[in-house]
């Protein structure tokens, strides 16, 4: 699958759209559909071997298990980014759009997280308050390193020429 599918990445003329958590939708909808397949299962096998108590707690589990993956299937996956070059603005769309911030106001930064990091775009001025998470996670293996090249070419190239940004910003600072 090509990076543009895996962020569903669109070009127009006077648009440039990427929804950065696109890539794990089939993730989260096989997570789903066994986690629809562990509810009889737990019924109808664990029901009559578990103690009341036991069988209430696995359904909690299992409850707070599939609100988890509902929650990212309706409010993380569908979040799209869009750099709208007519009015210099960035917005971020879930239901309703949000206009984050103009192009002037923005810049990037890699992220370090939990042993791996990402990049995300931010106000210059509240860089250390709210940052917008716009690529998946990468680690430093050879596999993610790839990722990480094929992302930066395709997806963030495109963007940050738009923005008027360089590249490299992060060794001139």
């Amino acid at each position: 699958m090509d990076i543009r599918d895996r962020y569903k990445f669109e070009e127009n003329g006077s648009e440039i759209s990427f929804m950065p958590n696109y890539n794990f939708l089939r993730i989260l909808i096989v997570w789903l559909v066994l986690g629809v397949i562990a509810l009889p299962v737990i019924i109808y096998y664990f029901m009559g071997k578990m103690s009341g108590d036991s069988f209430k707690i696995a359904m909690g589990l299992w409850s707070i298990y599939m609100i988890y993956f509902l929650f990212d299937l309706f409010f993380r996956i569908p979040v799209k980014y869009i750099f709208d070059k007519s009015e210099k603005c960035i917005y971020r769309k879930l239901l309703l759009s949000k206009k984050l911030m103009n192009f002037d106001e923005m810049t990037y930064f890699v992220n370090d997280e939990r042993g791996g990091y990402y990049y995300s775009i931010v106000k210059k001025r509240n860089q250390f308050v709210k940052n917008y998470r716009i690529s998946n996670y990468f680690s430093g293996s050879k596999a993610s390193q790839r990722r990480e090249d094929e992302y930066i070419e395709k997806i963030l190239c495109p963007v940050l020429i738009t923005v008027g940004i360089p590249l490299n910003q992060q060794s001139e600072q």
